[in-house]
């Protein structure tokens, strides 16, 4: 199955290999989002929407070792420096 976006699919989960990568995924998220420290599960593969293919992999499944949330503050910084063109 998959989405209106490019390239995303349902069956696979998406990891990010640095956390300012993951945080500005989360922030992007509805509601904020959550950051969850993961170990693959499967073979990784190139994300087909990520013009790094470094900071974004996916794979068949993974499983979750650490939640942390996202501070709304964080989430509004975040937002704010994408409108402006920055990612900082």
């Amino acid at each position: 199955m998959e989405d209106s976006r490019r390239g995303y699919r349902f069956d696979r989960v998406y990891v990010a290999t640095e956390r300012r990568s993951a945080e500005i995924h989360a922030a992007m998220f509805r509601g904020g989002g959550w950051l969850y420290r993961v170990i693959p599960e499967g073979p990784l593969e190139a994300d087909p929407d990520s013009v790094d293919p470094t900071l974004s992999q996916a794979c068949p499944r993974a499983r979750v070792v650490e939640v942390l949330p996202l501070h709304p503050a964080d989430v509004v910084r975040i937002l704010e420096s994408m409108q402006n063109g920055g990612m900082t």
